[in-house]
């Protein structure tokens, strides 16, 4: 099964790794190398996951590797990772669209 990021993951992903590497940059690699396996892993076990009680939206899984949280859901012919945060930071808030075709993304 394919696996992709939405935008705003893609976006965490070369922010986090741009930080982590101003830093740390074993981190870094090493937060990019474990998204990698993330996606191999989800690609053959989509429900590795888990649901969450603590999600606002029914259907996604929620999977924690490290710090890191990272909610995705399971279409008929892809995951999407849809939202990846470390365990510290706020939870992000959901825009609500009236306009917003789910079917289109």
């Amino acid at each position: 099964m394919k696996v992709v990021l939405s935008p705003g993951a893609r976006d965490y992903v070369k922010s986090e790794a741009d930080y982590l590497r101003a830093r740390n940059p074993q981190a870094a690699r090493d937060f990019v190398e474990n998204l990698k396996r993330l996606k191999e892993h989800l690609s053959t076990f989509p429900n590795i996951g888990r649901v969450s009680e603590e999600l606002p939206m029914p259907g996604v899984f929620r999977f924690v590797q490290g710090p890191y949280l990272i909610d995705y859901e399971v279409r008929p012919a892809v995951v999407v990772i849809l939202a990846i945060r470390h365990g510290h930071q706020r939870p992000p808030t959901l825009p609500l669209d009236d306009d917003l075709d789910l079917e289109d993304l």
